[in-house]
């Protein structure tokens, strides 16, 4: 459930209908006209005016068009992180897309205190997070050095059985990593049944981290043999 928007938050923009600017929807504005206009939009003065007309056409209470209006204000290269903030209150109870989009936006932004307050806020409210939460609040843990968490996190990968995926795997070597501790990078690398080039990427990353030269020439030569 949507809560009934604030129009007149000055982060609302709600263009003149006779904006030479304006996207010309037309009436029959749907939910894949929806999406393919904010794909489209290549500024934020464009998101607002398509965000107006979903508000004038009742898209707003659409949850696949609120979504992709959170995910183009978070993740676009001209991001507005208060915009998309402002909407993402508005949902009464954001799903794991929702939490997943803001909890990234805030990493692209440089943000990881914000970041790892929204995954806190995700548990909090019963939200599951999945395999693409952990990458991103992982990023967040080696950014900050936040080992401690980032270990209470290691534990919930491996009830939630998210501990085997690749992407998290590299993502759990880079943490360790960045946060000195070059055992646990390692031991998550043996583990790993699979590995890609980023995994051995990370490793030697980790230990490029503590100045070990030597090893990053060892672990190289392993990924080369």
């Amino acid at each position: 459930m949507i809560k009934v928007p604030i129009l007149h938050q000055p982060l609302f923009f709600l263009p003149q209908e006779n904006c030479p600017q304006s996207l010309e929807l037309n009436l029959r504005f749907g939910e894949k006209e929806c999406v393919s206009s904010l794909k489209s939009c290549k500024s934020m003065r464009e998101v607002q005016q398509v965000h107006a007309q979903m508000l004038k056409l009742g898209l707003f209470w659409n949850r696949y068009c609120v979504s992709n209006l959170i995910a183009t204000c978070a993740l676009s290269n001209w991001r507005n992180m208060d915009y998309a903030s402002s909407v993402f209150g508005l949902i009464d109870d954001p799903g794991s897309f929702e939490f997943n989009t803001m909890i990234r936006g805030h990493v692209k932004e440089g943000d990881f205190e914000t970041a790892l307050q929204l995954f806190v806020e995700m548990l909090k409210s019963e939200v599951l997070p999945d395999n693409f939460t952990y990458p991103i609040v992982l990023k967040a843990c080696a950014a900050l050095c936040l080992l401690d968490l980032g270990m209470q996190i290691h534990g919930q990968l491996l009830k939630l059985a998210f501990h085997d995926d690749l992407y998290v795997q590299n993502s759990l070597i880079n943490m360790y990593g960045k946060c000195g501790n070059i055992s646990s990078s390692c031991a998550v690398f043996e583990e790993m049944e699979q590995r890609s080039v980023a995994s051995w990427s990370a490793l030697i990353a980790a230990h490029a981290n503590l100045c070990m030269w030597w090893e990053c020439l060892e672990i190289f030569r392993n990924l080369m043999s």
